[in-house]
């Protein structure tokens, strides 16, 4: 059955010296990945390295055999050409890094148009928008609604249980934020989800939030990995 779905590449992986794998999350088959003969060397893949490249919003078209293995590819096209992403050395950084969180927290993940639509318009939006220190935060935190762990903003206390995602006045059982880390936690929360495009954050804060994030995505995402990239905005952030 050949598909035609819109789909962002998440990773390009060299097979060997010559092939690739591509791993990419599409509106019509969720985590999808394919193999491309020649990715490398081959002339008549030149097109496929154009479009092909990490970050990149693509329409896909390919016989989707769904049997857990390799899909080939048909034909892929560009759908959306970055302005300003690949020329600011934050973007690229924020987008690399974001990327990353993506495959990670998608790897098992099927189908779903709306969280396949809002990786779409704010990767768009990273690239048209002003320079925003805080937009990772703001996704990643985003994210957790369509992955099924937004943090419950109608429990109240002084610690952040990270497993159920609540905040309670007794310590918890599970792993969980101190107080500080929680009120940080519990203000940016708030902050988000009462005015999404207002929230600004400390320079100070955004590193501790970071990990505060990470460690939250590691307790509801099986065998997640810490992005590399997250030392690059670290540095930013000093």
């Amino acid at each position: 059955m050949f598909l035609t779905t819109p789909a962002i590449v998440l990773s390009v992986i060299k097979y060997n010296e010559t092939d690739a794998i591509i791993r990419a999350y599409t509106a019509q088959t969720g985590f999808t990945a394919f193999f491309i003969r020649n990715f490398f060397k081959g002339r008549k893949t030149n097109r496929y390295k154009a479009v092909m490249q990490p970050g990149a919003l693509v329409e896909l078209i390919f016989n989707f055999k769904n049997k857990g293995q390799l899909e080939h590819l048909k034909d892929a096209r560009i759908i959306y050409h970055y302005k300003n992403i690949q020329r600011n050395f934050d973007k690229l950084n924020i987008a690399t890094f974001l990327r990353e969180i993506l495959l990670e927290s998608l790897k098992n993940e099927q189908a779903d148009e709306h969280l396949f639509q809002f990786i779409f318009e704010e990767f768009i939006a990273l690239d048209q928008e002003k320079s925003d220190a805080d937009f990772h935060l703001i996704f990643m935190l985003q994210l957790t609604q369509y992955l099924g762990f937004f943090p419950d903003l109608q429990t109240e206390g002084a610690y952040f249980d990270l497993q159920n995602a609540v905040f309670t006045e007794q310590i918890p059982l599970n792993p969980y934020l101190n107080q500080a880390e929680t009120r940080l936690f519990r203000k940016f929360s708030g902050m988000i989800f009462a005015a999404q495009n207002n929230t600004k954050i400390k320079q100070s804060d955004r590193k501790e939030l970071i990990d505060i994030l990470l460690r939250y995505f590691s307790f509801h995402i099986s065998q997640f990995k810490t992005p590399n990239s997250v030392k690059v905005l670290h540095q930013m952030y000093e």
